[in-house]
Formats: structure tokens, sequence, C-alpha cells
């Protein structure tokens, strides 16, 4: 399934929603099946029950887990059925069964993660990084403790963005840079996970656009403390466009990702040649720590991807696009923040 959170504008006011996206249209899940269960008698309790089973606000629904799962997939034939029939088939109360693109705002698929790990699972990223952005060569790029852990550091939840939302340039930078790697959702809880079982704690995968600002990330890591206001501002933590689940994906080690600015392709390659897998990381944060369900971790881009790497560097007014096989494309423009007198 390809799961999206949306903000829709009723005469009720604005409402976030979750829904399926199924051949460019996008199933209420909520309200889809609450006129599923109208439809099979349970005509005075269908809201109360469909809230609890598919609540419209993802990381309750993920919470749901299977039995969740298995209902949005009837939910979605059923919808399916009565929209090919009708397309605009509504529900017992008069309740849309389904949207199309143009009457959402898209959200990030879980619009504020519990908790952001973003890590540098694919090391040859890190070893380019360390010589253009700090001089850095030989031996001492890579520390020894990076082919022991994972490199993650946590970005604040509050500079998520989403599909098609602009993304800001601060304007206390000159030199904003993209970062698209893949991302995943925690859909079940635990602590001191194995690798083993670190599968199952997968909710799904989406495309991460983990922004950053060049010309402050050298000094703020001389501090030996992470990135700061490098990589912290309002939407420069873009996710999306969906959540697709496991059963849709196969393995995630060697997927296409292509990256276009302004339709011109910057990039086409492979996510490959891990230092450690999701499953590795997981089990690794997982050690004496509760990982929640809606929780993101992001697997760092390939090598010579990112602006930097490649000496071409975005501007204002520039359309971005990434895309990954099976994920779709996640698009942005990049926009002047309008200075006051």
């Amino acid at each position: 399934m390809k799961l999206i959170s949306y903000d829709v504008q009723t005469a009720l006011g604005t409402f976030t929603r979750i829904g399926a996206l199924v051949d460019e249209k996008i199933i209420d899940l909520n309200n889809s099946y609450t006129a599923l269960l109208a439809d099979s008698g349970e005509v005075n309790s269908a809201k109360r029950i469909a809230s609890g089973i598919i609540p419209p606000d993802m990381v309750m629904f993920l919470e749901g887990g299977k039995a969740s799962l298995d209902a949005a997939k009837q939910t979605i034939e059923y919808a399916l059925h009565r929209l090919q029939k009708d397309p605009l088939s509504l529900g017992a109360h008069g309740q849309r069964l389904s949207f199309n693109e143009k009457e959402v705002v898209w959200l990030a698929p879980v619009p504020k993660p519990h908790m952001i790990r973003d890590g540098i699972l694919l090391l040859d990223h890190y070893k380019v990084g360390m010589e253009r952005l700090f001089k850095i060569t030989g031996k001492d790029q890579i520390p020894e403790a990076s082919k022991t852990m994972p490199i993650f550091w946590k970005p604040s939840r509050s500079a998520v963005g989403a599909h098609k939302q602009d993304i800001v340039w601060p304007k206390y930078s000159t030199k904003l840079d993209y970062e698209f790697e893949l991302g995943i959702y925690i859909g079940k809880r635990g602590k001191d996970i194995s690798v083993e079982n670190a599968s199952e704690h997968i909710a799904g995968y989406t495309i991460f656009n983990d922004l950053g600002l060049r010309d402050i990330q050298p000094a703020e890591l001389t501090l030996r403390m992470g990135p700061a206001k490098a990589k912290d501002f309002a939407t420069s933590k873009i996710m999306g466009p969906y959540l697709v689940t496991p059963d849709e994906m196969g393995s995630v080690e060697n997927l296409r990702l292509i990256i276009r600015v302004n339709h011109d392709t910057w990039f086409d390659g492979r996510l490959g040649n891990w230092a450690f897998t999701f499953e590795q990381f997981i089990a690794y944060v997982s050690r004496d720590e509760f990982l929640e369900v809606g929780d993101f971790f992001g697997s760092g881009p390939p090598a010579y991807s990112a602006g930097f790497e490649i000496n071409k560097w975005i501007k204002p007014g520039d359309l971005l696009e990434c895309e990954i096989e099976g994920l779709g494309v996640l698009s942005n423009t990049i926009v002047q923040q309008k200075t006051t007198v």
C-alpha cells in the first residue's frame, strides 16, 4: 500500500486525514471503512468502530498493526468497487470516500515523528564529505568506530516538510544543499531489538531529503557535537510523498535513485555499498532504548549525489525532484524568504 497523510478543506474547517493512493486517487481510509461497516449492517456503530481500527492519524493507524493493515486492504477494494460504479459515491452520512490530488495538501506520511534518527549507512558519502567539506584525506577520513557502529544524529522533528511544500532558504546561509536518502518508519514499539527481528518493526519506506547549509556545517562540526543550525531549520527535513509498506518493496539494498533539478538529471545511481543495514541500525539504536511507532530513520545519501559532491549548487526558484524506484517522486521548489524593511 501507498499510505499518505494530508489536509483537506471542508465546510467545517481543515482536517488531517490518512489515505491510500491508488491510480492517482486518494482513498480516505477512515471514511471508506465507515461506509463499509455501515453497508455491512453496523450503521449505529460504524464511525466508532472505524475510528478504532482505521483512525485518521498515521501513527494511531500504524499502532493497529496487522488488524489495521488488513482492514485497510479490505477498505480499498470496497471503495474502488463503489467508486467504479459511481465516482461521486458518498458514505452513509455523506462523507467523501476519495479525493483527487488537487483537493488536498500533502503532509509527510508521519507529519511529526516522535523521533528522527538520520544515519550515514552508506559510508562512501562520509568519505567524500570528509574530503570535500573538511579537507581530511587518507586513513584519517574514516574513524575506526564508524566500522563497528552506525553514525547517526537526531534532527528536529519540527523541521519536517512534505511533498510539494516549498523549501524556504534560510536567511543566514548562502549555500543550501540537498541530500536525498531512503527513509523508514517504525511500526512496532520495541527495545533491545535483534537484527534478526528488526524487519518486523519496519512499517514502510519513503524518500527523505535532508537539506543542509554547507557554509555553516564545517565550523559547527569542529565543535565535535554534530550539526546544529546547518541542518535544523524549517522545511529542512522533507519526507514523502507516501509510506510504502514492505510487502510492496522487497529488497531495498540496491534501489535506483534519480535526482533532477529543473528537470535536468544531476544524479542517476544506486543505493549500494551499505556499511550497515536498516536492521542493524534499528538493533543498535534500540539497545536499552524504546523505539516508538512513527519514529523515522534515514539512510544517508549515496556518494556523489549531493550538490557539494558534484560542485553543482541549487538556487531560489529551482525545482528539486528525487525518484526512488517503488517510492514515487518527491518534489519541492526552493523559495527565497521575503525581507521586511
